[in-house]
């Protein structure tokens, strides 16, 4: 028996020289026979057999996944993450919500839903005879995909840990209370339920409150046959809510622990909520409510200017609280007379907002009261304004926030798809060459820039004199002009040069008003390729298919094609403007017309075709006129300065100037801004434009 002990102790048998890394076991080859004296599996030791999370705890932070109870775990795997938080509007409606949901909250929740088909969306949205339950078959309306979770069909991956939002089902809450209904890995934090997740090194304590604030409910239960308050496919926070999640807080508080405050509505934007997260000791909270298409991060130090700021921000929610409390309270307090229990949860909630300021000024933030004021007047706790950290999310369809946490640190990670700004490019489509990066500093030097990768058009004359160049369009050519010393009288034009400045110089000649200078014909401005589409701009269209679901069977048959006009844009081109015209008429109202931005659904318009880019000539100044001798008071349409646009606007007022969706492009800076001061001049020196008209004469100028 010593002998086969020493095996063990002193020696390592073959099978364990090289042992797998990431394992305390040495394993048998596959096919290999034990070792002697090897009776089955050897006995684990404490730190054998147990799976040791090695690499950081990442936890998912969302917000209204809205009933796609399945993207819970598309997320899950996209953001590599260990559990999830949710902020509510999580969906919690099942198969017998559709016949309690109000019509009004019915249309609001479609109008959102990513289960809801669009041809049932907007058919929802352009009304009709009768409420919307009657005219769709409750198929059409699927609210949430809970039943699935409720019957095992559909499963969570990971733990998620939400609270509710404002619209759900408040039976259903009820029935997740009353442990009717189980979902495994579901965990719903509310007033009366925390979670503590031991991760990474912090023990994560989860405190929650659902539903939306809304002050003239606070006294309200609904339908609600416990503390939930609800009624019709909505809900909503009480007082006593609030004063049982004090309670909560106060009975598992441990000082070890760091504090999450998970909320629907956003503390940033409601006081009273504000001043729960101090009560609650909270180090950070996480909310939604706001849907913004980028998630935010912010502390109250960093977004008030002032701590008078910030407490003039929660006197105005305790003056906001206390008109109703003022009216409810002859009812509410002989209604829980005989409840001890509910008695203390409103004491408990009343003592958060006495703690509030009752106006801006306050006391010293550092300690102690100001002179001739109360210590208790005013005071807010700094250590929160300063430390308590609060982040709050984009819907769960834009973006998301993930808490990585290890050795004790809680790092953050946001993403979020943002807004689309592909229209703004879609306007420079079809608008004729670009100007470079480069041309307004080139310019200013006295420089030309370089040409444009179409070649600039020049036009023939009709009475087949020599070719010029028009002043709006950029000559190709790169080689710096030669200073010209300012003239005094302009120079009659000779009929032909070799000189291929010699256009240009004709060009301007007469810009300056020489009465003996015979002016060749005005070349036409070249045609903007667009001009000649009928078509209607459809923006945010994600396929030619989504694009012709728009429109009725009869429109369609008239689409001539579908062209692409940026990344996320199209044009729907007719053969007449009539049967453009009927084809915007059928669409339906939403698709015309939207109230509030919604990027995510098509919006189309009649199609304006943007205007040409126009340039000015070489030196970037546009046309300059003296401001002396006869040609101005002459009433010379050319003299003075004239901005790109051709008009007698300014750059921003021209026809140059930003437009709307699906409109012009920005208008080009060619140059000519910051130049009508210097319009009364006759010209930059150095500058090759119709400045200097002609070469340099020792004539005296014009008195």
């Amino acid at each position: 028996m010593a002998t086969s002990r020493n095996i063990y102790t002193d020696t390592k048998p073959s099978y364990q020289q090289t042992r797998n890394p990431y394992n305390n076991q040495g394993y048998l080859a596959n096919g290999a026979a034990p070792h002697p004296g090897q009776l089955g599996a050897t006995p684990l030791l404490p730190n054998q057999g147990r799976v040791i999370q090695t690499g950081p705890i990442r936890v998912l932070c969302i917000a209204d996944v809205r009933g796609n109870l399945r993207s819970l775990n598309e997320l899950a795997k996209t953001a590599r993450a260990d559990c999830i938080i949710h902020t509510g509007d999580f969906g919690f409606y099942d198969d017998t919500s559709l016949e309690r949901i109000a019509e009004k909250t019915l249309k609001h929740v479609a109008q959102y839903s990513p289960l809801i088909s669009e041809p049932t969306k907007k058919g929802i949205a352009s009304g009709g005879a009768g409420p919307v339950k009657s005219r769709f078959p409750a198929s059409e309306l699927p609210l949430s995909e809970l039943p699935l979770l409720i019957s095992g069909e559909l499963k969570l991956e990971i733990p998620v840990y939400t609270v509710w939002g404002a619209c759900e089902d408040v039976r259903v809450l009820e029935k997740f209370r009353s442990k009717e209904y189980k979902v495994p890995n579901l965990h719903i934090i509310d007033e009366a339920q925390s979670m503590l997740l031991d991760i990474g090194g912090v023990k994560l304590r989860l405190l929650g409150l659902g539903g939306a604030v809304v002050m003239h409910k606070l006294f309200d239960n609904g339908e609600g046959r416990t503390t939930i308050a609800g009624g019709q496919g909505t809900m909503w926070t009480t007082l006593l809510q609030m004063g049982e999640l004090v309670d909560t807080a106060n009975r598992v508080y441990d000082p070890t622990e760091t504090r999450v405050f998970i909320t629907h509505a956003s503390p940033a934007r409601e006081g009273i909520l504000n001043q729960l997260s101090v009560t609650l000791k909270a180090d950070f909270s996480i909310s939604a409510g706001l849907h913004f298409r980028y998630g935010s991060s912010y502390n109250e130090f960093s977004v008030n200017p002032s701590l008078d700021h910030y407490r003039g921000k929660l006197a105005a929610s305790k003056a906001s609280f206390n008109d109703v409390w003022e009216t409810v309270k002859a009812e509410v307090e002989p209604a829980i007379q005989q409840n001890e229990a509910q008695q203390n949860l409103l004491k408990n909630a009343l003592s958060v907002v006495d703690k509030m300021p009752t106006t801006a000024a306050g006391g010293n933030p550092f300690g102690g009261a100001v002179a001739g004021q109360s210590a208790a007047l005013g005071q807010v706790d700094e250590s929160a304004f300063k430390n308590m950290w609060n982040f709050n999310l984009a819907d769960a369809a834009f973006g998301w926030l993930v808490l990585e946490i290890q050795d004790g640190r809680i790092g953050t990670e946001m993403r979020a798809q943002g807004f689309n700004f592909s229209h703004r490019g879609a306007k420079q489509q079809g608008t004729g060459p670009t100007a470079p990066a480069a041309a307004t500093s080139s310019a200013s030097a006295g420089v030309s820039p370089l040409a444009p990768s179409a070649p600039p058009t020049t036009q023939t004359a009709p009475s087949g004199g020599p070719q010029r160049q028009p002043s709006h369009t950029k000559p190709a050519v790169s080689t710096p002009a030669p200073i010209q010393p300012k003239p005094a009288t302009p120079q009659p034009v000779p009929t032909a040069s070799p000189d291929p400045k010699e256009p240009e110089k004709q060009a301007t000649a007469g810009t300056n008003g020489a009465g003996n200078v015979t002016e060749t014909a005005p070349s036409p401005a070249p045609r903007n390729p667009a001009d000649n589409i009928i078509g209607l701009f459809v923006m945010n269209a994600q396929s030619d298919e989504q694009v012709r679901d728009l429109f009725t069977g009869e429109d369609k048959a008239k689409i001539v094609k579908i062209e692409k006009w940026g990344a996320n844009n199209k044009v729907v081109q007719f053969r007449t403007t009539d049967d453009r015209d009927a084809a915007m008429e059928r669409l339906p109202e939403d698709a015309k017309n939207r109230t509030q931005e919604d990027r995510t659904k098509p919006l189309v318009k009649i199609f304006s075709p943007p205007p040409a880019r126009q340039y000015p000539a070489r030196g970037g100044a546009g046309n300059w006129g003296s401001s002396r001798g006869g040609a101005r008071d002459a009433g010379n349409p050319q003299s003075g300065y004239r901005s790109a646009g051709g008009g007698t606007a300014s750059d921003s007022e021209g026809t140059g100037r930003r437009g709307g969706r699906g409109g012009g492009p920005r208008g080009g800076r060619g140059g000519e801004r910051g130049r009508g001061a210097r319009g009364q001049r006759g010209g930059l020196k150095g500058e090759g434009g119709s400045g200097s008209p002609a070469p340099s004469s020792s004539a005296p100028a014009d008195s």
